[in-house]
């Protein structure tokens, strides 16, 4: 017949079940901050992608409104220009119709004869 269990084997067999539950619940612990940690590590690395990304628009943005304002001041100097052509046109032909009436009107090598010889 077999031997009845002592209250101290049951109290040791206990100690050795609740040990090996520790080690299972320790070993899980491990087994899950080391993905928990391997997750975080993945996270941080897209999240640090991502933010050189952010970095990289923004300088891009950055760069584009600065053309923007190039290209405005120069628009507005063309619009300026443009709105006056106008009068530049009409400048250029009073000149050339004022020097043309002046040279047909006038013998200048008679003038300026004249003028040298009284000097």
């Amino acid at each position: 017949m077999k031997q009845p269990v002592t209250h101290e084997q049951m109290a040791q067999m206990f100690s050795s079940y609740q040990d090996a539950n520790i080690e299972i619940i320790h070993s899980m612990q491990t087994a899950v901050n080391a993905t928990t940690k391997a997750e975080t590590d993945r996270i941080d690395v897209k999240m640090d992608t991502m933010v050189k990304r952010q970095v990289e628009m923004n300088h891009s943005v950055a760069e584009n409104i600065q053309a923007i304002a190039i290209n405005n001041e120069t628009t507005k100097r063309i619009k300026k220009v443009s709105s006056n052509a106008k009068w530049y046109v009409f400048g250029l032909f009073a000149f050339c119709y004022a020097v043309c009436w002046i040279y047909n009107t006038f013998n200048l090598e008679d003038i300026v004869l004249k003028l040298i010889h009284k000097i």
